[in-house]
């Protein structure tokens, strides 16, 4: 599993941190989110061979949010 640590820009309410949360667990080997509102950060946990980290991406760009990848473990 691969932790990816994400900075993400556009949230208005903690509502937009759990609509990005239950859209990002939906998605191909997408394990777990842990999205913060007060940080505006999430965390991914992905299975790194299933997962498309790009499509995820453009998906939240598509709602209308900005990411940032910080670090991946």
């Amino acid at each position: 599993m691969k932790t990816i640590n994400w900075k993400i820009e556009g949230m208005q309410c903690g509502a937009c941190a759990r609509t990005i949360e239950a859209r990002l667990v939906r998605e191909p080997g997408v394990m777990q989110v842990e999205v913060a509102y007060p940080a505006g950060t999430a965390r991914i946990f992905v299975d790194a061979q299933v997962a498309d980290l790009n499509q995820v991406v453009a998906l939240l760009e598509q709602a209308g949010y900005r990411i940032e990848t910080q670090q991946s473990c």
